[in-house]
């Protein structure tokens, strides 16, 4: 037992817990909440992966930022989310996740 909670704990060090704002930083550049030109909006979902956001984090009912992009006719960042392993809600659900 003490080796599968060390195991745990050196696990987490090492990967890490996520980044909360990172992930919000995406999903709101995926869902356009801000008042940015397209360009914009690809620059700041680029960064948010580059700070750890997790490409598939959901909103509170369940939406991921590919789907929101999608949704929007967002294509440049839709294909950009999808080079990064987005996938929709539906997916993940259809995977178990």
């Amino acid at each position: 037992m003490k080796h599968l909670l060390l195991t745990t704990i050196a696990a987490v060090t090492l990967v890490g817990c996520g980044n909360p704002e990172a992930d919000r930083a995406l999903l709101n550049a995926a869902t356009g909440k801000t008042s940015l030109s397209n360009e914009e909006y690809i620059e700041a979902v680029k960064k948010a992966l580059a700070d750890g956001a997790d490409v598939n984090a959901k909103n509170d009912i369940g939406g991921t930022p590919l789907h929101h992009a999608a949704f929007r006719g967002k294509t440049k960042i839709t294909e950009l989310l999808r080079k990064h392993g987005g996938k929709t809600g539906e997916e993940l659900k259809a995977e178990g996740k």
